[in-house]
């Protein structure tokens, strides 16, 4: 597998400049690794309510493939761990959409749902390409079983390297809404990433994703 310097995501460039004030600020907010199972490699951290997950791992395709998936709204359900319903609101272009979905969350927790703004981008001479999402919470009337998921920003970072592989980082900052239990806050950093990277690998395979050829993604 491709195997690219972990440098390349900006998470890791803040710490070097900081004065010796700030020390215990840092220490505070330092990502801890989780684990490293089936070629991923997983990072937590938490900072008042909200909660932070951060998954590095490599995908075989091409970035189209992978840009095609991402945009494909009504397939979410298909790798999205305990994504259960997912639909497209509005798109703006090719790179810009916003659409709605609902996670499961195990009873006696109410599911939780939420609107995300997506635009992409991509950087015309390393061909590095960010997909980022932030919530949108007043687009959609609320459902009075259904607690919102207010504060929510995701970030797919990909990175194209040799033999047709493609570096993966994703990063999510979210505050669910309510009070959630340890066993399952553990269950989502430590099952969830290894769940969504693996239906996206079997997914990826399947030809309309194979053969994808966006003409808005240089490869």
């Amino acid at each position: 597998m491709l195997k690219l310097p972990l440098s390349r995501f900006f998470f890791f460039l803040f710490a070097i400049a900081l004065i010796p004030a700030d020390v215990d600020a840092q220490k505070k907010s330092e990502w801890k690794f989780k684990n490293e199972k089936d070629g991923v490699k997983v990072y937590y951290r938490k900072t008042s309510d909200v909660h932070e997950i951060k998954l590095v791992t490599s995908l075989q395709s091409s970035l189209s493939g992978i840009i095609h998936l991402l945009n494909d709204v009504d397939s979410y359900h298909r790798w999205g761990y305990k994504l259960t319903e997912a639909k497209l609101l509005k798109k703006v272009n090719d790179k810009e959409f916003y659409y709605y979905s609902k996670l499961d969350f195990p009873w006696p927790l109410n599911d939780r749902d939420l609107v995300l703004h997506t635009f992409l981008e991509q950087d015309s001479a390393s061909l590095r390409v960010t997909s980022t999402s932030k919530a949108q919470p007043d687009m959609v009337p609320e459902n009075k079983d259904i607690v919102r998921i207010k504060t929510t920003t995701t970030k797919w970072t990909l990175v194209p390297g040799a033999n047709g592989w493609v570096y993966v980082e994703y990063y999510i900052n979210s505050n669910p809404g309510g009070s959630i239990p340890d066993w399952l806050v553990n269950m989502a950093i430590d099952v969830g990433p290894r769940e969504t990277i693996k239906n996206m690998r079997k997914i990826l395979k399947e030809p309309k994703y194979q053969a994808a050829k966006l003409a808005y993604i240089k490869e």
